[in-house]
Order: C-alpha cells, then structure tokens, then sequence
C-alpha cells in the first residue's frame, strides 16, 4: 500500500502545464495500462523484460516520465547537470535507489556515420551484462534508417531530448529478478547544434566526433512500483498521450 507521504509527494509534483505544442501530434494510441516491451517516454527509450506486469511496465515508464517533467519544468534548473540532478532527485523520492552512476568525454571511433547509428557500441558497452536485454533498443537504432524521419515517436524523441544548449538521448533497459526490479540507464548528451533539428540523424564529421556519455543504475522493488502504479497514472494522465509512444511493431522485427 502506498504511504500517505508518498501519495501526497506524487499529488504534488510540479510537472507542468500540459504542452500545446504536442497536441496535434498524431500517433498510434498507447494504453498506459498495456505498454508494449518498448517504449518512448519523453527523451527516454525503454525496454521491458517480456515478462513484465502491466503495472511494473506503468509505474517504471511513469516514474521516468515524472521525473523528466519536473525537471524541465523548475525554474532553478539552468544547466544539463542541474536538469539531472533534479531527474535523479524525483526518482528518488519515488523510491528509486541509485545503484551507481558515471559520466565520461567519449570520442566516436568513426567518422562520417549517422548519431544513431555511431552510438550503438557505446551502448553496448555501457549496458554491459544487460546488453542481450537491450537488444530491442539496439535493434531499433540500427533500423532507424528505415524509418520515416518525422514518425511521431520520432519528434517526440528529439524534441524532448533537447533542453538548454544540448540534446540528451537517455535509453533505459529494465531487468527484473524476483522481486527486484532494476533500471540501467545510458545517455548521450550532444551540442544541439548538430545536424539541426534532426540530431539522430546527423553525420558525425570529424570536427564533431566527441560527446558526452553518462550512466546510472537505479532499482526498487515491484511491490513499491505496485503501490505507485495508481497515483503515477492519476498524476500524468494528461499527459501520456502526448509523452508515450510505441515503438512502431517493423522496427523491432
């Protein structure tokens, strides 16, 4: 049962007014109840374990979601680094422990390719054991060329990524063992200014080989997810309509 602390904490969480600017984003519906195992939740791509409950998939693509609103929503929030120290902050109070965390200059080790294609090994890399986890995300990135460039998903992707000077591209592997649920997160932050509007799909050249790449691992238990589930949806439920998108069915395939 959720505490009446926590109750009160996502009742009143400042995530914003709902955003105009989505409104007539159209896509395929997505039923918050019956999430698919991959997911875009604002900047965030996830991937769920097949054998994950409707309620753990909610309450983990929710509590992500919450977090990013209230972060870009705080006006003390000036920078990147203060973006994700609120972000962190959120999911903590949501009962998210923070495993570990790092954040490093990366350099592509090829020139040329587009940004989603160039990130792959770094995924890999940093999902470590959870790589074969995360293979739907890889699988994904790697058929972005097939796709139509502004698929709502897409556009969603983009535009929530990018805040202040950079975009940020966070992907999110859920495993679940037991009762224990854990997020591995990896993100890759870019100078905005690369390839316009459309940075996945922008050609590294040379002058543009480095960036900027973080990791974190954050994990509770199901039955705390369980007890959110209610209140995570009664919260943001104007807002996943506009803020969580499927990943189309042939990209993954």
């Amino acid at each position: 049962m959720l505490s009446t602390v926590h109750q009160k904490y996502i009742s009143e969480l400042p995530v914003g007014p709902y955003p105009k600017r989505y409104e007539g984003l159209d896509s395929q519906s997505v039923d918050v109840n019956q999430l698919p195992n991959a997911v875009v939740t604002g900047a965030n791509l996830i991937q769920f374990p097949p054998a994950s409950t409707p309620d753990l998939k909610s309450s983990v693509a929710l509590s992500l979601l919450a977090a990013q609103r209230v972060a870009s929503n705080d006006n003390v929030v000036q920078t990147p680094d203060q973006w994700l120290q609120r972000h962190n902050a959120v999911l903590e109070n949501l009962n998210w422990l923070q495993e570990g965390s790092g954040f490093v200059n990366s350099q592509f080790a090829s020139i040329n390719v587009a940004v989603h294609e160039a990130i792959i090994p770094f995924l890999a890399a940093a999902f470590g054991p959870a790589a074969a986890a995360g293979a739907l995300i890889l699988t994904a990135l790697k058929q972005l060329q097939e796709m139509d460039k502004s698929s709502p998903w897409i556009t969603l992707f983009e535009q929530q990524s990018r805040r202040f000077n950079i975009s940020e591209y966070q992907f999110s592997v859920v495993q679940v063992t037991g009762s224990h649920v854990q997020v591995k997160v990896a993100s890759a932050r870019f100078d905005a200014s690369y390839g316009g509007t459309q940075v996945l799909f922008f050609k590294i050249k040379q002058e543009h080989a480095a960036f900027q790449s973080a990791s974190g691992t954050y994990s509770t238990e199901a039955d705390l997810l369980t007890a959110m589930s209610p209140a995570l949806k009664a919260k943001l439920a104007t807002f996943t309509e506009s803020f969580v998108k499927s990943l189309p069915d042939n990209l993954l395939g």
